[in-house]
């Protein structure tokens, strides 16, 4: 009885009550009258989920999209709340009033910390681990606690798409079925790189020191033991080569949706997953589809290009990875960074940790095709400092208490503007596109 009250009070509220259709409260509604929803509610016949430190809303739109064309009916969280409010909610929207699914498959982001949690309610066929790295340290503390509460929590019977290339993630479920996918060394990667951070030097196995022979971004890379001879899991799914706009995986072209690494795992993660769901005719569903604008965007203003890349502000890989790709972009350019998590900017309980700024590389911003970096937020003096630490001359850095500031501050002579926010930046970030449009126009 509690079930269905939940059911039919949470599909009540979203029809009449719920102004904002892209909230969970529909969700949260149905956990008020049965707090284990969850594990009542019935689930479509196959259920994909998805998780891991970064990529996992991107890698479940690609999966999405996939499906949608292959002719499924999809549950799928789309506003990225991988809770189990988010969960239920999306679940709830293709459930009937009396518990009978209406969608063919589920594709379910789930939060890497709550992992443990949601496997046991909603016991996915299919769990992607996009990757795992060191994240916001309030929250989620070092990455072999978030692995045990993903590790620990595994259904007996699932399937596991791993990332070989990360030798933590690619660690989980080693006695259950696992299909790995890679990345090889591409023509235009070194072999060695400065890393500043890395969450793994040693052997899992035997503890001693591992061999690098290539490493891609902090952990990432490939790697060997000489000792016992522990190296990275045999993939499945590599991409061999990256040319004209295309990714060869196993011998076959696929259009590159973006051509920034963190988003070719994420496609790659995708099609290894679509594929072990033999899903047929992959290639032509890539063609048409594109990343959410609210995550990557890219526009011509004026003689202006304008690319957008929004990051976790408190994660530091996320953060490397938005830098290094803006750094990269042709001409001479103008780098925005407003990072603050406005949810820790606005508190007055707690003291945020603020390592990660110098687990990030910003190194990678002393160019000198980048005449200005300016940063803005209630943080701009510490971004300050760390920009003065990689000997970025003072004069370039701008540092701003309010975001929508940095308008005003951009060069008139430059070709590009790199601008990487914060997930949830984005009211600022809209506003800041605005305003430059307004001037450069």
């Amino acid at each position: 009885m509690k079930f269905f009250l939940g059911m039919l009070a949470s599909k009540v509220y979203f029809r009449f009550f719920e102004k904002n259709k892209e909230a969970d409260r529909m969700g949260i509604v149905a956990l008020t009258f049965d707090d284990d929803f969850l594990y009542h509610i019935a689930k479509p016949e196959l259920v994909i989920a998805v998780t891991g430190t970064n990529g996992k809303t991107t890698t479940c739109n690609f999966l999405n999209d996939i499906f949608t064309r292959a002719g499924y009916k999809v549950a799928f969280n789309s506003d990225g709340c991988n809770l189990r409010p988010g969960l239920s909610k999306a679940l709830i929207l293709n459930t009937s009033l009396f518990n009978r699914p209406k969608a063919d498959v589920a594709i379910l982001e789930f939060d890497e910390l709550s992992t443990k949690d949601l496997m046991a309610a909603v016991k996915p066929d299919i769990i992607c681990c996009t990757n795992l790295s060191i994240d916001s340290m309030g929250r989620n503390g070092h990455t072999d606690y978030v692995f045990s509460k993903i590790n620990s929590g595994l259904p007996e019977k699932v399937k596991l798409i791993l990332n070989a290339d990360d030798l933590i993630s690619s660690q989980l479920g080693r006695n259950k079925e696992r299909v790995f996918f890679s990345v090889k060394q591409l023509k235009n990667e070194s072999s060695k790189r400065i890393v500043r951070k890395s969450e793994i030097k040693i052997c899992p196995n035997c503890l001693s020191d591992l061999n690098f022979d290539f490493v891609r971004y902090h952990h990432v890379g490939k790697f060997k033991c000489e000792n016992c001879g522990f190296t990275n899991e045999k993939s499945s799914y590599t991409v061999t080569d990256i040319k004209d706009g295309y990714m060869v995986v196993n011998d076959r072209k696929y259009k590159l949706i973006n051509d920034s690494i963190f988003n070719i795992y994420n496609q790659l993660a995708a099609l290894a997953v679509a594929s072990e769901c033999e899903i047929k005719n992959i290639d032509t569903y890539f063609e048409e589809m594109e990343i959410v604008k609210s995550r990557y965007h890219t526009e011509q203003i004026g003689d202006i290009n304008l690319v957008l890349q929004m990051t976790k502000g408190q994660n530091p890989v996320s953060l490397s990875r938005a830098f290094e790709y803006v750094a990269n972009l042709e001409g001479k350019k103008n780098i925005i960074i407003i990072i603050d998590d406005l949810f820790d900017a606005r508190a007055t309980d707690r003291s945020e940790v603020i390592s990660y700024i110098y687990d990030t590389d910003y190194e990678c911003l002393n160019r000198d095709d980048i005449s200005k970096v300016i940063v803005a937020g209630v943080r701009n003096a510490d971004y300050k400092v760390r920009l003065l630490f990689t000997g970025i001359d003072e004069e370039k850095i701008v540092a701003l208490e309010n975001e929508v500031d940095v308008v005003n501050y951009l060069d008139e002579d430059v070709e590009t503007i790199g601008f990487v926010y914060d997930i949830y930046q984005h009211k600022n970030a809209k506003t800041i596109i605005e305003k430059i449009r307004e001037k450069r126009k």
